[in-house]
Formats: C-alpha cells, sequence, structure tokens
C-alpha cells in the first residue's frame, strides 16, 4: 500500500514539473533601442508660493514680516490670483532680517520737560539694543549718522515664558495656516532718555549697528508751557484685520487732524484676547499698523483694560512708563499702568482699578482694601505733591459711571464706593474713561448724592434726542467742575461698539436690594440717566478726541474718523471750566 502510494506520488511530481516548465525564448539580436515608458519618478514641480515658504524660513526674519508673508502664502494657495502673486512677492520685499527691533514706542515717564521712555521688541536672542536721539524734527538717516546723537544702552529682558502668538481669536492661525499652539520667547528692551532740553523736537530711533527701526518723533513738555493739545482713544481690540484697520483709521484721522498733539491717552483693551489665550500678534498689529502713524508722531499715555491682562505680561513688556507706584507694600499685576505727571497747567493720574481683588474686597460690602488703602493714599499724595496746577485729570479703563452694555456689571458699584471718596478730596476734575464703546458726557456730579450739578452748566444746544445718535438731544456745553467731576467716554477708535440705554431701560435696571444688585443685571444709581449731561449717544464710526489746556479751560473737540484718508467730521465741542482753586487733601 505504502509503495503504491509512493509511485502515485512521484506520478503527480512529474506532471507538475512538466506543466510549469517554459520554452526558451530566442534571444533579440542587434536593433533599435525600446521607446522609453513613463517616469513614475519624476517631481511635480512647486507652485511659486510652495518654493516662498520653503526659501523663506521663519528663523531668519522678524515674527512680524514672516507672519505676513505666511499670510500672503496662504491666501495665494487658497486663491492665486495675478493679483495675491504680486502681493505675496511684495511682502517678500519686505521681509526683516530677524536682528531688526518691532513693535516701538515712546512713553510718558516722568518730568515730561526731561524725560522720555522707549520700549520695542526683537526675536528671541537677540539682547543687543539702543536708543539713539537727535534733536531736530523729521531727522533723517544721514542725521543720524552725524556727529549730535545721543545713544542710550537698553535693558534687555528676555519673556519669561514663550508668548501665544495666536490666542483665542481664530482669525491670524487660518488665515496665515498657523498652529493655535504657535508660541514665541521674545525680547524686551527698554530705555530711559534723561535731561533733555524742555521745548525741544526729537527724533529718534532704536535698534543696533546695521539694525534700525523707522525713524519716530517727539517734543519736550516748554519750560513755561502755555496751551497744548493731546488726543484721547481707546478700546480698539485688535482681533482681525478689520479691527486692526478700523483703528488705524481713527490714528491717520487723529495725526492729520491734530498734527502737534503732544501725547495720545489711551486707556485700554488695545486687544481682544485678554487671560491664558492672549494673542501677541494682536498686541504686534496695535504697534506695527494701526496705531504706528501716531507712534511715529508722539509719545503714548497707556494703562491696561480688562481685555489686555494676562498672566504672560504682554503689557508689561511692552511699555516703559514710571514704576514709582510699585514703591507702595502691594504692588500691582502688571508694573507702570499707575502712573503720574504734570504737564502744563494739569496733573495727570493715570491708573488701574483691575487689581481691587489683591487684598481683602466684598462685594456684599462694597470695599477693597487695595483701592482704598493703595490707590486711595497714592491719588491723594499725588495732588498733595502738586497743589498749584489748574486742572487734575484722571485716566482709567474701567468706568465710576456709564450709560451702556458695562452699566449693570457687579464692579461698578464697588468702585464708586471705593473712588468717589478720593475723588472727592482730590477734587478730581475731568475723568476720562474707557470700557464702555460709546460717547457719553456725565456730569458734573455731586459725589455724595450722585446727582448732576445742573448750575454747573451753560450754553449746551438742545438738539433731537432719543435716538440712538443723541438719547439725551443735548450737545456742545460749558461744565464748570468746582464741585464734582466731569466724567467722558469717547466711545471707540475701533470697531466693537455698544447702543446707549435709555431712560427706560436704566429706571428698570435700578436696584436699592443689594442682594439683587450683584446679579450684574443692574446698578444702584437712582435716575441715572440724569447724569448723563451732554452728548449721549453712539457716533457709529471710530472716534478721538483732541483735548486743548487753556488758560480758561479745557477745550473738546470730538471727531469721527470718517476713511482711511485722514478725513473727519465733528462730534461735539464743549468747555470744562474751573473758577476755584483746589485744596490740598490730607494723606491717609
Amino acid at each position: 500500500m505504502k509503495k503504491k502510494f509512493y509511485y502515485l506520488l512521484m506520478l503527480v511530481c512529474c506532471i507538475c514539473l512538466v506543466a510549469c516548465e517554459k520554452p526558451v525564448e530566442p534571444q533579440p539580436g542587434p536593433g533599435p533601442d525600446p521607446e522609453p515608458g513613463p517616469d513614475t519618478t519624476a517631481v511635480v514641480p512647486k507652485t511659486e508660493w510652495e518654493k516662498a515658504d520653503s526659501a523663506y524660513t521663519e528663523h531668519d526674519y522678524t515674527i512680524p514680516s514672516h507672519t505676513a508673508l505666511k499670510l500672503a502664502i496662504h491666501v495665494c494657495a487658497a486663491n492665486p490670483t495675478e493679483e495675491n502673486l504680486e502681493a505675496m512677492r511684495q511682502k517678500i520685499t519686505e521681509l526683516q532680517p530677524k536682528e531688526m527691533p518691532y513693535c516701538m514706542v515712546a512713553t510718558i515717564n516722568g518730568d515730561p520737560q526731561t524725560r522720555m521712555g522707549f520700549a520695542w521688541f526683537t526675536n528671541d536672542s537677540i539682547f543687543d539694543g539702543e536708543v539713539q536721539i537727535v534733536a531736530m524734527k523729521d531727522a533723517t538717516e544721514e542725521d543720524f549718522n552725524g556727529g549730535n546723537v545721543t545713544t542710550i544702552k537698553a535693558e534687555a529682558t528676555r519673556t519669561k515664558k514663550a508668548l501665544r502668538y495666536v490666542g483665542q481669536c481664530s482669525y491670524i492661525y487660518t488665515k496665515a495656516d498657523l498652529s493655535a499652539g504657535t508660541k514665541y520667547f521674545y525680547v524686551s528692551h527698554k530705555a530711559l532718555a534723561e535731561n533733555l532740553t524742555p521745548g525741544t523736537d526729537y527724533s529718534w530711533r532704536v535698534g543696533y549697528g546695521d539694525y534700525w527701526s523707522p525713524i519716530a518723533q517727539f517734543r519736550t513738555e516748554d519750560a513755561a508751557q502755555g496751551e497744548y493739545s493731546f488726543i484721547v482713544m481707546s478700546d480698539s481690540h485688535i482681533m482681525n484685520k478689520e479691527y486692526v484697520d478700523y483703528a488705524r483709521r481713527c490714528a491717520l484721522a487723529a495725526v492729520k487732524t491734530v498734527p502737534d498733539a503732544r501725547f495720545c491717552c489711551f486707556p485700554g483693551d488695545f486687544v481682544e484676547d485678554g487671560t491664558l489665550a492672549n494673542s501677541e500678534w494682536e498686541w504686534e498689529r496695535w504697534f506695527e499698523e494701526s496705531m504706528e502713524p501716531i507712534i511715529k508722531r508722539m509719545p503714548i499715555v497707556p494703562t491696561d483694560g480688562n481685555h489686555d491682562d494676562s498672566p504672560n505680561i504682554n503689557y508689561t513688556y511692552h511699555f516703559n512708563t514710571d514704576r514709582s507706584f510699585n514703591e507702595l507694600t502691594t504692588k500691582p499685576q502688571f508694573e507702570g499702568i499707575t502712573y503720574s505727571f504734570v504737564y502744563g497747567d494739569a496733573l495727570f493720574l493715570v491708573f488701574s482699578m483691575q487689581d481691587f481683588w489683591r487684598l481683602d474686597y466684598s462685594y456684599v460690602d462694597w470695599n477693597s482694601a487695595y483701592l482704598t488703602d493703595y490707590l486711595g493714599y497714592w491719588f491723594r499724595r499725588e495732588t498733595s505733591k502738586n497743589p498749584n496746577t489748574k486742572y487734575r485729570i484722571s485716566l482709567a479703563h474701567f468706568n465710576l459711571f456709564s450709560g451702556s452694555d458695562h452699566s449693570t456689571d457687579e464692579e461698578p458699584p464697588l468702585f464708586r464706593a471705593c473712588m468717589l471718596p478720593v475723588f472727592k478730596d482730590c477734587e478730581i476734575d475731568v475723568a476720562l474713561q474707557g470700557h464702555d464703546h460709546t460717547y457719553e458726557v456725565i456730569g458734573p456730579v455731586n459725589p455724595d448724592s450722585l446727582t448732576p450739578i445742573l448750575s454747573a452748566i451753560s450754553d449746551r444746544q438742545q438738539v433731537a434726542g432719543g435716538s440712538e445718535k443723541n438719547m439725551t438731544g443735548y450737545e456742545g456745553g460749558t461744565y464748570r467742575t468746582d464741585d464734582g467731576t466731569f466724567y467722558f467716554i469717547g466711545a471707540t477708535c475701533g470697531r466693537k461698539r455698544y447702543s446707549p440705554h435709555s431712560r427706560e431701560r436704566m429706571e428698570r435696571e435700578y436696584t436699592d436690594d443689594p442682594d439683587v444688585l450683584r446679579d450684574g443685571k443692574h446698578h444702584n444709581v437712582k435716575n441715572y440717566f440724569d447724569l448723563f449731561t451732554g452728548m449721549f449717544g453712539q457716533p457709529g464710526n471710530p472716534c478721538f478726541t483732541k483735548i486743548t489746556v487753556k488758560d480758561d479751560c479745557l477745550e473738546f473737540n470730538s471727531y469721527t474718523a470718517d476713511d482711511d484718508r485722514g478725513n473727519v467730521s465733528l462730534l461735539n465741542t464743549m468747555r470744562v471750566v474751573r473758577t476755584k482753586d483746589h485744596s490740598i487733601p490730607m494723606l491717609q
């Protein structure tokens, strides 16, 4: 049986071998080479924008200029028109080497007759930097190569952590194809010019070696300063191109309308993204694009807004203002947000209320030890040191009084409880506020009764009221501040706008029940609408205000920026006067 199986197996194998055997193919003789087939290893040529993306790497250029190229490349990839390609080519020509400075700004820092602060950024690892100053207006690069240049070496500080670049708003990381987690380290440079000559026009630039910023200007306060003007604008809320463009429109209009302004006050909300998810790109655009026309012509007087708050302390890195307030026991969360200076006949008290929570505070009892004990003491100290200025002007982001969406926030009752006694003791004439994005003329307000001092108002014009453009039906006017403070909100220099509340709504939102008040939907100012004694409405365009310090008044001229060419419309004109001498507050 085994043998039969063996023979059968051998037979099957032979059959398989015969079946698998192939006939021998004849060998080809000499002849023409065969036609080549398709080359499956050929590389598809790169597009022009792909070549640009790989040729110009992030490491070699400043963050702002390389991001602008990334944005242009991404636009081309989505829509490769000749117009978009040409725009990308232009961005290539505008690339700046990594050593170049950016986000430069001059700030009032101490005595404006003899001092000026400067700050700017560079990419990580670029620690060299200095400011150069020439005592002339509109100096050229050749003037800086001459012999009459003052050079001041800057202090350079690397950011403690990598700053988040794209933030919560999706605009820049979707438009430039960046990761939502993009972060960069930066170097913050700061320098202080001292012993300047009063009443002198200066040109300045920052950088080192062969790497220099554009040239900017400022003028020191005159030794015997007479009449002068400054600009107030607020709440740019930079978050995307539209917001960048609106704020730039306002800055261009302000420079064209008030070319001799000595400085620009900006009480906060530079950017939209605060908190941990902040966006350095938004700060970058504020300096490099939106406010660039103003920064080139005058110093900035800044303080922080609630949208600027971040543990990454972008504000502190970007500005170089006086920090003597830090001598107090409890320091603010950001350096340089509370400071004072005298310019001509006015004492400016620039401050932030946003640290009210740093010591004991209560929404039940409406108190804050920080505001009362530290900020209140500082106000009294500064006004006591400067008893002879005719006008006392405060500048802050948060409101003590306002008539739009922030009027029912939970903080204002606490702020009023803590700060109105301070304003009363220090006899503050004008409180310049931001935060509410509406044009609001308030008071003068009696700090005890929270009522308007109608006998202190004259020359108002009656116009059509009851509309979003003007709820009160008043414009113009002269407001005397002998017995109360005049509060002013100049709308917004940007795109984010609120609507004014009506009398009926304000009355509906009033409560004297402290438990109801804390719900964030009510206020505790009885007859609130009566405090709005002048123009009160939404202008609908970016706004700025020119304030002129005169012998007999503070003159306010507010404008809307109507287009991108610097054209404006006059919105409102009014005067603030004081007829009594200030008293000197007791230090507490």
